[in-house]
């Protein structure tokens, strides 16, 4: 206890001064996955942030975001290596509760980026706000449609907080337009294979069907394939989330009229910076909003659009 304290001295001194230093002080990061370029970026802003404050990344996450247990058990294993901290994006609120709290018991603070856990356990959430973001998402889909008819909704993973808040916020825009319907929500588990295969069978079932949510790039990408094998992009109008090589290609060739993305390097670079704060005892707000931006063919190839879609360029 009196190492940890005296390690968490020295390392707000030390940035203070603006110097790196060598001993390991490690932010454990619990992603929700790897499978997609939104989580390969957020790892980006992350570790570039860890360099700056000289501080130890360990980026992992389950190779499935269905995987919830696999989650669970990277976050025991960061109590028992006895992190300096964690940072979270919870696969499900109430599932990985019990061991953030096992965790905040035994001393190591969390942040949360993402996708929260209940019980307010966290020093701060960095994340989109994802009922905002969905509600532009629902807004221009509308519009494309003339404010009428048939609207499916196919989701990430049932029970995450980003599911939750991007249904939300895409079904309260849709309140506005009483001529809309939208259809019981799918669940992909933001697997390309899962999401197109219940695009299908959606399409199949409604035959009328005018425009599709995809919720995350998973979902988007295989409702998108499955629009684009059946030839119904001029048809059916599909609005993505996130960004990816994908999106943006299906966004080039029409199958895919707008997709709203998040700023996963930024999201990244600001847990961390949290997460460094929080162990220098500096005060953090307790919500961070990192942002979201609708992008179409209109706007693609803007400087600051391009920005948040390359990051890998920087």
């Amino acid at each position: 206890m009196k190492k940890n304290y005296l390690r968490k001295v020295l390392l707000g001194s030390l940035l203070l001064s603006g110097f790196s230093f060598s001993f390991s002080t490690t932010i454990e990061m619990v992603s929700k996955g790897y499978q997609h370029e939104f989580w390969k970026t957020v790892e980006l802003g992350a570790k570039d942030a860890g360099k700056k404050a000289g501080v130890e990344v360990n980026f992992i996450g389950p190779e499935k975001e269905s995987e919830v247990g696999k989650q669970v058990g990277m976050v025991e294993n960061g109590i028992n290596k006895k992190v300096d901290i964690i940072a979270l994006a919870a696969l499900d609120a109430n599932a990985l509760f019990p061991v953030a709290k096992k965790a905040k018991d035994r001393g190591i603070n969390i942040v949360t980026f993402d996708s929260n856990v209940r019980g307010g356990l966290e020093k701060s959430f960095v994340a989109t706000d994802n009922v905002a973001a969905a509600g532009k998402a629902a807004a221009f889909l509308a519009k494309e449609i003339n404010y009428e008819g048939k609207v499916a909704i196919v989701a990430h993973n049932a029970g995450t907080s980003t599911t939750i808040d991007r249904e939300k916020g895409f079904r309260e825009e849709m309140k506005k337009y009483p001529k809309i319907k939208i259809l019981n929500t799918q669940f992909s588990d933001g697997d390309k294979s899962k999401a197109l295969a219940i695009t299908q069978d959606i399409m199949l079932a409604n035959p009328d069907l005018k425009g599709v949510f995809g919720t995350n790039e998973g979902a988007a990408v295989g409702a998108a394939r499955a629009i684009e094998e059946k030839k119904m992009s001029d048809k059916v109008v599909l609005v993505g989330f996130d960004s990816s090589e994908d999106e943006i290609k299906y966004i080039k060739n029409g199958v895919m009229k707008g997709l709203v993305t998040q700023n996963p390097y930024m999201m990244g670079y600001k847990t961390i910076e949290a997460a460094v704060n929080v162990l220098n005892k500096k005060p953090v707000d307790k919500r961070i909003d990192t942002g979201s931006v609708l992008v179409t063919i209109d706007n693609l190839n803007d400087k600051e659009i391009q920005k948040i879609l390359n990051p890998f360029n920087k």
